[in-house]
This record gives C-alpha cells, structure tokens and sequence, in this order.
C-alpha cells in the first residue's frame, strides 16, 4: 500500500468511525476519487485544515446545511435558535478537527500536526487548493444527505 493509499485509508476509517460514535449514524463510503478542483460541488460547507509535517496538505470536511443541522441536533447540545448556524458551524469545525485528529493518530510515522479549523460557506465556494497535487475525494452517504472528505497531500 502506497503512502496515497495509507493516508486515504486513515480518513475514511475515521470518517466512518467518527460519524458513527458522535451521531450513532454509521455512514457508508462510497468509493474515493480524484477531484476536479475546477468543475462546479454541491457543497454549502466545508470545514478545512493544514497538516504538517513528514507530509503535507490539506482536509476538507463538506457538507450539506441539512445535514450539519442534523449532526446539531444529535449532538444534543443545546442552543437558541439564533445561535443555530454558529453552533453548526462549530460542529462542522470540531468534527474536522476530531477526525482529522484520529487520522493523524493512526499515521504516526509522519509525524504529522494539524493546524486550527476553519470554515468556508456558501453555494459553490471555493478552496484555493495546491497546484499540481491532486486532491482525492471520499464520499459518504448517510440518511440526511451526503458528506466528502477531501485529502490533498503533497
């Protein structure tokens, strides 16, 4: 298995395993790839970070609103209703950072560290990704919707 593989292996594994023990929604993956970073996504949010180290690049957590409302709402934390979309947005984030955090974990022989998380909203909009590096989309399907993982490493 190639250093490509290991790595994507570690986020769908976690995908699905970070999914399941937050929300108890076990999410199927469907199979990984690679993106075209100038075509048009569905996405409404997508929760970023850097990763450093032996190696390095970027992870996208993206989603559908609907779904990250759900994710809300399972979560059972509490929150107004005017605080929805910045609770969700958190989510969105924490649920990037724990993934990717598990990920890291499991490929220890990189070295690796994770930069803060951050979110990018809004129809269509984009992610500046590396040039010349391609990026690997993993999709999952859950019953409120899908979600992906992009992995761009170089």
């Amino acid at each position: 298995m190639g250093m490509d593989a290991k790595i994507i292996n570690a986020f769908l594994t976690e995908g699905i395993n970070t999914f399941q023990d937050m929300f108890n929604i076990g999410p199927t993956n469907k199979e990984p790839h690679i993106l075209d970073i100038h075509a048009g996504h569905p996405w409404e949010i997508s929760g970023l970070l850097g990763v450093t180290g032996g190696i390095k690049g970027i992870v996208a957590f993206r989603l559908h609103k609907i779904l990250a409302n759900k994710m809300l709402e399972l979560s059972g934390l509490e929150c107004k209703p005017e605080d929805y979309e910045d609770m969700a947005i958190g989510l969105v984030s924490e649920f990037t950072n724990i993934i990717s955090g598990h990920a890291v974990t499991a490929l220890q022989e990189y070295n690796l560290d994770i930069s803060p998380p951050f979110c990018v909203m809004g129809h269509n909009h984009m992610i500046a990704w590396p040039k010349n590096f391609p990026v690997i989309a993993i999709p999952f399907v859950t019953p409120y919707g899908p979600f992906e993982v992009d992995v761009c490493f170089k």
